[in-house]
């Protein structure tokens, strides 16, 4: 049986980058929301998405599901205030 193989990507802009390239937790204890994390299987079904972002990395299964979760965490205390 095939197994599907998922690619994990960082999209950011700059400055969330710079923090990201920085260390992976100075982008989470910092206040930004400008990155998303992608997974997926076919580039062609997140170049839209892409050109939406500055830059992009690849990034490892555990760190997308940490950077997921930081945004989740992000944006939940930011709806509280909606």
């Amino acid at each position: 049986m095939d197994t599907i193989e998922l690619t994990y990507i960082l999209c950011a802009n700059r400055v969330a980058m710079e923090l990201f390239n920085q260390s992976k937790e100075t982008l989470m204890n910092s206040e930004s929301y400008d990155f998303m994390v992608f997974s997926f299987t076919e580039w062609d079904a997140i170049l839209e998405d892409l050109a939406e972002w500055e830059d992009y990395v690849a990034i490892d299964k555990a760190t997308y599901h940490e950077l997921y979760t930081n945004l989740c965490i992000k944006f939940r205390g930011l709806i509280r205030y909606l």
